[in-house]
């Protein structure tokens, strides 16, 4: 057999063993970072960030390309046998060994937290999003809840070594103080970095915070006006932030965690998968991602929030709605599968 011939048997046998068999069986078997269709990378350490958040750093194979700060990458981890695939925001700075920081809240994030370990094997796809700085920033507020400081701290961590007087107002609203992820090194970022100011706002001392108040948001940064604005988070919370903006002038650049769903009628759906021979039912709190996954098989898609519109299938016949707007669509052509559902039939080309 010639070296082609080698070539494409090693090309066919990854293809055939690395699912659903064991990841780290694999790696020993053949050593390699790369695959044809994604990435593979490898963790290196586990860092615990609060108790029940994480951040993983891994080494990536060849094909990897270094994110922008503030950017998202879809990641695949095996658990139980399966592989399944979330977007994470970067947590490493441009020029860092790449890294995730993972908050438990569902089954590949909690996976992470409890059980992942060096030496884990990751299927990484190539970072993109557009929730990046621009290459000159003018003054800067970041306004995030929660695990929305992810791809933030990213941004942090790259301006600030290049630019140490940099003005910048990092406003985070976190639970308690155990809760809040990265607070020690936020606070060494300022002694550091004189351009930085961090407001802390903990609701279980001084309850929610109304960012989309004019007055509450002045109290904390007298010149938010004046400054361009980026807001990570849940969604309701990103959504305040685009309201204080309103009239502005400058619309925030936002990001959002999770989506909020529209009511339903309380009703269950139904999709037919045309070229897959498959009709699914979909529960009344379900996307029709959700329903196909839960119905073992998966569709294409990225963010699971709207955003990158890499789950986009055709619609032939039927209806969906929109699960934050209930906007009801009805004309062929591609639909998002993973913030829409039926209404309350639907057929697609896939």
């Amino acid at each position: 057999m010639g070296r082609s011939g080698i070539v494409r048997f090693l090309h066919t046998a990854a293809g055939i063993l690395s699912y659903p068999q064991d990841p780290r069986s694999f790696a020993q078997l053949f050593g390699a970072l790369s695959s044809a269709h994604y990435t593979r990378g490898r963790i290196t350490r586990i860092h615990r960030e609060t108790p029940d958040t994480v951040t993983a750093f891994f080494t990536a194979g060849d094909g990897w390309i270094p994110h922008r700060a503030g950017q998202w990458a879809r990641i695949g981890v095996e658990v139980d046998g399966k592989r399944i695939w979330r977007p994470y925001s970067l947590s490493a700075p441009e020029q860092g060994d790449p890294s995730i920081t993972v908050r438990a809240q569902g089954t590949v994030s909690e996976h992470f937290v409890h059980r992942a370990a060096p030496g884990d094997v990751l299927y990484l796809e190539r970072p993109e999003g557009q929730f990046i700085l621009p290459e000159m920033p003018t003054a800067l507020l970041f306004m995030v809840a929660g695990s929305g400081i992810t791809p933030v701290m990213s941004m942090l961590r790259t301006l600030m070594p290049r630019r140490p007087d940099h003005d910048v107002v990092l406003v985070y609203v976190s639970r308690n103080r155990q809760s809040c992820i990265f607070h020690d090194e936020i606070l060494e970022l300022a002694d550091q970095f004189p351009g930085l100011r961090p407001v802390f706002w903990f609701t279980e001392e001084r309850g929610r915070l109304d960012a989309s108040d004019a007055a509450t948001v002045s109290a904390l940064c007298p010149d938010h006006p004046q400054r361009s604005t980026y807001a990570c988070g849940p969604d309701s919370f990103v959504t305040a932030v685009e309201n204080l903006g309103d009239g502005s002038g400058t619309a925030p650049v936002v990001e959002r965690f999770n989506v909020t769903r529209a009511p339903t009628d309380g009703q269950r759906g139904e999709i037919r998968l045309e070229r897959s021979d498959l009709t699914v039912e979909v529960g009344e709190s379900e996307t029709i991602l959700e329903a196909a996954e839960h119905a073992e098989h998966p569709l294409p898609h990225g963010c699971r929030m709207g955003i990158c519109h890499s789950c986009l299938i055709p619609l032939t016949d039927g209806a969906v709605t929109n699960i934050r707007t209930g906007e009801l669509h009805r004309e062929p052509g591609p639909v998002q599968t993973c913030v829409t559902r039926p209404a309350p039939y639907a057929v697609f080309d896939a």
